[in-house]
């Protein structure tokens, strides 16, 4: 008996040494996904519409208030589904989006690769940061009745950031936020 309560006070004295309060959890951080895949198809083009859920931990957002670029880089494909052979790809974008703090205008400055945003504060940028509709490109015919789908990932792109800050997130786990691929199917008008 008193081997176990030896056990149990050294547990918890090991516990308090390194900041962790009794009772808490050290789980992960939720991981990114992409959910709400849908869209519409016609010739020419497809228009495809997501949520990127669970990017931004709370030391991203942290380092986002203090003026640190964060950028994710998006793939979206659009394909003909045929059963029981090849799918047929039918066009392919990668995407951009980045935010940045401005600490004199103290607006959050939102880039995407079809114009600039000015947003007053951290809640929408992260919003406008996570809810995409996109313009794919498709070649060939588009034809109703037949399924299309759309398949997207999204990843944080750690090329834009300074070196010193690349080198510290290289090792941090919080920074790799990479989907795996979400599909979801187009709808012909």
């Amino acid at each position: 008996m008193t081997a176990v309560l030896v056990r149990v006070l050294i547990a918890f004295f090991t516990l308090s040494l390194l900041g962790i309060p009794l009772g808490t959890s050290l789980a992960a951080p939720p991981v990114p996904v992409i959910s709400e895949v849908s869209g519409t198809i016609r010739p020419g083009e497809a228009r495809v519409r997501f949520t990127l859920r669970n990017a931004f931990t709370p030391e991203m957002v942290e380092a986002l208030k203090s003026g640190i670029e964060i950028t994710f880089k998006t793939t979206v494909d659009v394909e003909r589904v045929y059963k029981r052979w090849f799918n047929r790809p039918m066009g392919h974008v990668v995407y951009t989006r980045s935010v940045r703090y401005d600490a004199l205008s103290r607006v959050y400055r939102l880039h995407r690769d079809d114009g600039d945003e000015l947003l007053a504060d951290v809640l929408t940028a992260l919003d406008r940061m996570t809810r995409f509709e996109v313009v794919v490109p498709v070649d060939g015919d588009v034809y109703k009745g037949k399924l299309y789908r759309a398949r997207v990932r999204a990843r944080l792109d750690k090329v834009g950031l300074s070196e010193p800050l690349r080198s510290i997130f290289f090792f941090s786990s919080l920074w790799d936020v990479e989907t795996d691929w979400a599909r979801g199917y187009l709808r012909t008008p």
